[in-house]
């Protein structure tokens, strides 16, 4: 009687060779997927661990475009006269000219004087949505915006900085007051400016939305000013410090 011989399960041992090697390349490339997210994507925005912060300049978030001139008009919010009529925010038509690099600040008022350098932004992602996220110098200097305009040309030029670590270089600045002189220099040309608007504005566990519409003020313009903007108080950061300030003409001088 002949014995039969077991069939050649090659067929069976090649189909389970595929699913491994399948399931291989699956896990490959969520592994390789989740590095470039990580490197590429920008990461998430948490806005209940920037409210944990308890120091430093809390972030400033962002929506490219152009700020809604009802928000950030100074003409009739000014807590006090300006210096002179002369002073009011004019209407100007936008300019290709990008301006004079910002480089020293010099505020009389708050005996500051300070370098400024070029300041970037990341971009944060929040519900789906991407926004940009400022950074401030890391040491006693001024951060200007680097797509925010320079001096000399309309638009709005964004100086921003800390007020309570790394040199801190903005911590009175919450003291301006209308009618205060900021002279901003680029080498050596000078612009002076004239303090028209000040605000404190809540900031630290806000929503998102508000903090968008805080940050409405360093959105470009179509009239020239400069901003500057920080926190405040020393102790907390609940809030945002707004000033703004216009060009002063020849023959004016601040308080």
């Amino acid at each position: 009687m002949q014995s039969s011989s077991p069939q050649p399960k090659s067929h069976s041992n090649q189909a389970v060779v595929l699913l491994v090697f399948f399931g291989f390349l699956v896990v490959l490339f969520a592994f390789g997927k989740s590095i470039v997210d990580v490197i590429v994507l920008p990461r998430t925005l948490d806005l209940a661990a920037d409210d944990q912060l308890e120091a430093g300049f809390l972030p400033v978030y962002e929506e490219e475009g152009t700020a809604d001139p009802a928000l950030v008009a100074v003409d009739d919010q000014q807590a006090q006269p300006f210096p002179t009529p002369e002073a009011e925010l004019e209407d100007v038509q936008p300019t290709a000219d990008p301006g004079l690099p910002p480089d020293r600040i010099v505020i009389p008022a708050i005996e500051l004087d300070s370098s400024i350098i070029p300041v970037e932004s990341e971009p944060v992602q929040f519900e789906g949505k991407i926004y940009q996220q400022w950074l401030a110098p890391d040491y006693r200097a001024v951060g200007w915006h680097n797509t925010s305009v320079g001096l000399g040309v309309p638009g709005n030029t964004v100086l921003n900085g800390h007020h309570n670590i790394k040199g801190e270089v903005f911590r009175d600045v919450y003291r301006l007051q209308t009618g205060d002189e900021i002279i901003v220099f680029s080498g050596d040309q000078e612009f002076r400016y004239l303090v028209v608007f000040t605000a404190v504005l809540p900031e630290r566990n806000q929503p998102l939305e508000v903090r968008l519409a805080n940050a409405e003020w360093i959105q470009t313009t179509e009239d020239e000013r400069i901003t500057l903007i920080t926190c405040w108080p020393y102790e907390s950061n609940t809030h945002r410090v707004v000033v703004v300030a216009v060009p002063m003409r020849a023959g004016e001088a601040g308080d």
